[in-house]
């Protein structure tokens, strides 16, 4: 119970590591998202849940909870992606995800993949400015 506490403030730690926005200069703009849904959904959602994918995996934390909060604060997509492509390139050296799972285009794919969809069901609102704290209520 407490781990799943703890992945949306760990999510939100890796994106202002991650620089919090900006162009990536990884190749997202060139990503293939369709192929990226179909890597994720056969390689990463055994252990993700991510709705747009309709995965329910348990191992990992759930994508969706870990960038919905990002998004409520406005945070550019490119910085979904930069995170994602991070973990995927680096995961854990105790946890599950393996470190070879995805690398070079296939890798992007995913992030790219991943960045557009995880947490769009609670969008920034349309009158804040990236980086305000969503409203409450």
């Amino acid at each position: 119970m407490l781990r799943r506490a703890v992945l949306p403030l760990l999510a939100l730690l890796a994106l202002i590591a991650a620089g919090c926005g900006g162009e990536s200069t990884t190749g997202r703009q060139g990503a293939d998202v369709t192929g990226g849904k179909q890597l994720f959904v056969s390689g990463c959602g055994s252990c993700h849940t991510l709705a747009d994918a309709r995965t329910q995996g348990q191992v990992g934390p759930n994508l969706d909870d870990a960038f919905g909060f990002g998004r409520e604060q406005c945070f550019d997509e490119s910085s979904f992606f930069d995170v994602t492509l991070a973990q995927i390139a680096v995961p854990s050296r105790n946890g599950p995800m393996p470190p070879d799972i995805y690398e070079g285009q296939d890798a992007v794919n995913v992030a790219a993949y991943v960045a557009r969809v995880a947490g769009a069901d609670r969008p920034c609102p349309a009158d804040a400015e990236p980086g305000d704290a969503a409203p409450s209520g």
